[in-house]
């Protein structure tokens, strides 16, 4: 047994060197083969980084175009109030402009008015309504001010008459009447006040 034993051992002998190497070689091969497939990761993530940074600047300038879209919003909305205001306002100059203007009108139809016989006076009395009509349509109203005490935030006074202790301070006469448009003073009535 001995000497089968001596004659196996040999033989072994001879193929360990070969089983050495061809673990080595299989390590190897398999090294070669994990470092070629961490090559290939590396390069992969480098790939995904990339997109992640591109990803990620794109988002950016999204942000940063939504941000400038949002600012363009507000801005216009600002632009749409303030030009709504500026339209209002506008309107507003023009209806006084136009009431100063039916306003002097309205005084010399009550200038005339007084010296007119019944026949015309009709007549010229539905003009003179027709006037106070577009008047009031234009938001401009009247101040009535007779038999009030005198107010210097609506009236001028242009004098004082003696007409009794009960009217002191009071409205006794008024020479033009005052108007309001809405709650703007359009003109100041002129009055006498008793003293």
């Amino acid at each position: 047994m001995s000497k089968k034993h001596n004659e196996t051992k040999p033989a072994e002998t001879a193929t360990a060197p070969t089983d050495e190497l061809t673990v080595e070689q299989a390590l190897t091969a398999e090294n070669e083969s994990l470092i070629a497939e961490v090559d290939k990761l590396t390069e992969e993530n480098k790939k995904l980084t990339q997109k992640v940074e591109r990803l990620q600047s794109s988002a950016d300038k999204s942000d940063t175009y939504l941000n400038q879209l949002v600012a363009m919003k507000n801005d216009f909305e600002s632009y749409k109030r303030r030009m709504k205001f500026n339209a209002e306002q506008s309107k507003q100059e023009g209806v006084l402009h136009v009431a100063q203007k039916l306003i002097a009108v309205v005084d010399n139809f009550e200038l005339a008015s007084k010296h007119l016989t019944d026949d015309n006076l009709k007549a010229f009395e539905m003009i003179h309504q027709q006037f106070l009509g577009i008047l009031t349509e234009l938001g401009v109203t009247e101040i009535d001010v007779m038999g009030k005490p005198f107010d210097p935030t609506t009236m001028n006074a242009l004098g004082k008459l003696e007409r009794g202790e009960e009217n002191k301070d009071v409205v006794v006469e008024v020479y033009k009447k005052g108007y309001m448009f809405k709650d703007k003073m359009l003109r100041y009535a002129d009055v006498l006040v008793g003293q």
